[in-house]
């Protein structure tokens, strides 16, 4: 999908691969800006919290008490949530519980794959064309459940690898670490659909 004017995407960069994701917004066809303080947010179209450690990203939302903004704007805008990002987003997080933005209807278990010498890469069918998608797994948590406005696109052993409700777009893996864009293509269609419904 190409724009005339490229949707504006901001990255949370505080931890995890945020320049990948920078990279991969730049080839499938949007402008990526790096966030990091709250004021930031405001120039943004749609936002991707990227993998890393979900309580280490936590103590850095505290501390620059960027928690409350992030909230108002997921709440609003079209957010995609990578890996740890993808935790952040759940209603409930287990192993062990912690705080999130709770704004995704699913339950997720932190590291249900393994430590980070676990890590693998699957390629599966799935809902975004008949070309089979590379998955990259790192330290992955798992979907254990999702409610009924969820949609599965994705999935890895009967749990759902990448999912969306509404504007909120999640991933138990990297898709920024493959060569095929499909997903973040997906998620510019997604911020791209919520400007022209406004």
């Amino acid at each position: 999908m190409t724009n005339v004017h490229p949707r504006r995407i901001g990255v949370l960069a505080i931890q995890g691969n945020y320049a990948a994701h920078a990279a991969a917004l730049i080839e499938a066809g949007a402008e990526p800006h790096e966030i990091r303080k709250a004021e930031e947010l405001a120039n943004i179209d749609g936002l991707i919290l990227p993998g890393g450690e979900s309580t280490t990203i936590l103590k850095f939302l505290e501390r620059r008490h960027l928690f409350d903004s992030l909230m108002a704007f997921c709440s609003a805008k079209p957010v995609f949530g990578t890996c740890a990002g993808a935790i952040l987003l759940a209603r409930e997080v287990r192993n062990p519980a912690q705080r999130s933005l709770a704004l995704l209807d699913a339950v997720v278990e932190r590291n249900a794959y393994g430590r980070q010498i676990d890590s693998s890469i699957l390629t599966a069918p799935t809902a975004l064309g008949p070309e089979p998608l590379e998955m990259v797994f790192i330290r992955a948590p798992r979907i254990l459940s999702v409610g009924l406005a969820v949609e599965t696109l994705a999935s890895r052993d009967g749990f759902p690898t990448l999912v969306r409700q509404g504007q909120i777009l999640a991933a138990t893996f990297h898709p920024e670490m493959s060569k095929d864009r499909r997903v973040h293509k997906l998620f510019i269609e997604i911020v791209s659909a919520s400007i022209t419904n406004k």
